[in-house]
């Protein structure tokens, strides 16, 4: 029975020292970091600028939907090169079936150089890479990469888009910034040539939030909704409403109608804004319109001015008190007012 168990126990020592053996020989093909901007003292303008802000802020950008390539080997042994592609609306969990997007890849150098710019000035600076992070932080809070596209589109009556996802990836127009005027049901969406600077310091913004709600929705999953949640708390509506009381969550599309609400001022319902308010009916605002609405007035003002602002309204301050937490707890400081 020793002998047995002797022989078993070399065994496995045999086949662990073999695995480490062959993972020291030869790393996984599969583990190849597609997201790391290489030094090329040949590059060109673009691409010089895209390593110094890899390098300052660990976020790479792409301006083609190929990320890399890389040598691999099919099942007989013979080498083939593997692409790695940015495909946008792919997913997994419908089968590996593209969603009905179209784009077109941004080739004008200037407008690149521009667009990159406007990255790194107005997003991933001031909002996605402050330094007090430390280099240990790069890449935790943001996309993988960026990657710069022209025209996006959902193919739906060609209706514009302003960004796409892939995988943790955020594709981003040229032609439909994250800025756009909205007057009546008429949208006017603002390509790159028109940005001026308030504008991109409000696309830089937008990004930015946009982000900041998924960072929150994947890693404080709880603390995000019960900030939400708050809304629900409102005031009861008139008895026999004429629309479901879900219209107090956030992010919900009813508008709310013959309640005896003060259109006036949402406040008193935990919100800073309406999502519209035509002045016989009003609809909350949306869960992206909202968390832009508080974080700006915590980046803007100090918590003794938010508080003398909204003391008269509690849920206000509730809420205000529990995103700030959130944000402190993901070390998102340089969301907070210094």
């Amino acid at each position: 029975m020793i002998k047995l168990n002797m022989m078993i126990g070399g065994l496995f020592l045999l086949l662990f020292c073999a695995a480490c053996g062959n993972d020291e020989a030869e790393p996984s093909r599969m583990e190849k970091n597609w997201y790391v901007i290489e030094y090329d003292p040949n590059a060109g303008e673009v691409d010089q600028l895209i390593y110094e802000i890899y390098k300052e802020t660990g976020f790479a950008i792409f301006y083609s939907d190929t990320l890399g390539t890389q040598t691999r080997y099919d099942q007989g042994g013979n080498p083939y090169v593997y692409y790695e592609l940015f495909r946008p609306g792919y997913s997994l969990n419908a089968g590996e079936q593209a969603s009905s997007i179209t784009y077109t890849m941004e080739k004008d150098e200037k407008r690149l150089k521009e667009m990159v710019e406007l990255l790194r000035d107005y997003a991933l600076e001031p909002f996605m890479a402050p330094d007090n992070f430390g280099p240990q932080f790069k890449g935790q809070f943001g996309p993988h990469a960026f990657i710069l596209l022209d025209i996006l589109e959902k193919s739906v009556q060609h209706k514009p888009d302003t960004l796409v996802k892939d995988l943790g990836n955020i594709g981003l127009s040229t032609r439909y910034m994250m800025t756009k005027e909205k007057k009546g049901l008429n949208v006017t969406y603002f390509s790159l040539e028109d940005m001026t600077e308030e504008r991109k310091a409000v696309y830089g913004w937008n990004l930015s939030m946009y982000v900041l709600q998924d960072y929150l929705g994947k890693y404080y999953t709880e603390e995000f909704t019960a900030y939400q949640d708050i809304t629900k708390e409102a005031p009861e509506p008139d008895p026999n409403p004429s629309s479901s009381t879900d219209c107090y969550a956030l992010g919900k599309s009813f508008n709310i109608r013959n309640y005896a609400m003060d259109i006036t001022n949402p406040r008193k319902y935990g919100v800073l804004t309406f999502g519209q308010n035509n002045g016989s009916s009003i609809w909350m605002p949306s869960v992206l319109q909202d968390l832009s609405d508080f974080t700006r007035m915590i980046y803007t003002k100090s918590d003794a001015e938010i508080r003398e602002e909204h003391a008269d309204y509690e849920m206000v301050i509730r809420r205000y008190e529990a995103l700030l937490k959130v944000l402190k707890d993901a070390g998102l400081t340089q969301f907070i007012k210094k």
